[in-house]
């Protein structure tokens, strides 16, 4: 009986953690690199004559800009702002479909690695 209570508590324990990890900046790179592909699917800018022609095309490309807006040695796990990242995502799922360079240029600031990316946790 002490051996399955050990057990369970054990297991308890696990789940717990697991649910305490902060998700990697590859993993955040790549949600936001969806989010961003699939407004762009929404607004009809994927496809024949777009400057995606595939959903995939355009994942593989916002992956390489997350990467360059988020750089690993600024933004590494456990230096991210999931407060900032979330409204940056939020970003992300609304833009508007007739987006300009000023919405660019100002999503590249707002979301850009001086306001997502802090200071490791001492």
């Amino acid at each position: 009986m002490k051996m399955r209570t050990l057990a369970w508590c054990l297991c308890a324990m696990a789940v717990a953690m697991t649910g305490c990890i902060e998700p990697s900046r590859e993993s955040r790179r790549d949600t936001a690199a969806d989010s961003r592909c699939g407004r762009l699917d929404e607004c009809g800018r994927i496809g024949s004559g777009e400057t995606y022609s595939s959903f995939d095309d355009c994942v593989i490309d916002q992956r390489d800009r997350f990467n360059d807006l988020w750089p690993s040695d600024e933004c590494s796990e456990g230096r991210m702002n999931e407060e900032i990242y979330e409204e940056c995502l939020q970003d992300l799922r609304t833009s508007s479909c007739n987006e300009n360079l000023f919405d660019l240029i100002g999503f590249g600031i707002e979301c850009g690695p001086g306001n997502v990316c802090v200071d490791p946790v001492n």
